[in-house]
């Protein structure tokens, strides 16, 4: 038997403080912009009914050491937060375009010559 319970998320100012002490991250301004991010990828689900997934303090943590490791904080979110919210397509796409991309955008690559 499995038990699943909601539970809502911590105050932004606590899940940045939180986040940085156990990843060891140390740019709290991004950070907090990571928090804002989970929390509006957390409304955007519960108001357009994507529950196919999860999203919380787990996934932030992923993707701040993910984003640590490869030096793209884009890129770490569609491996962490954007894939663990929904399987769907569609609603992936909708998350990057409405939640994602307002605060954090795709880097450009270089051209090489």
């Amino acid at each position: 038997m499995s038990l699943v319970r909601d539970v809502e998320l911590p105050t932004p100012e606590v899940m940045v403080q939180r986040a940085m002490a156990v990843t060891g991250a140390t740019d709290e301004y991004q950070i907090s912009q990571m928090v804002q991010v989970v929390n509006d990828l957390s409304e955007y689900c519960r108001k357009n009914s994507i529950t196919d997934g999860s999203y919380g303090m787990r996934s932030l943590i992923d993707w701040i050491v993910s984003s640590e490791i490869t030096g793209d904080v884009y890129e770490s979110a569609l491996y962490t937060i954007i894939s663990k919210a929904t399987t769907d397509e569609v609603d992936r796409e909708a998350l990057i375009s409405a939640v994602l991309e307002p605060i954090f955008t795709k880097k450009r690559k270089r051209a090489t010559a």
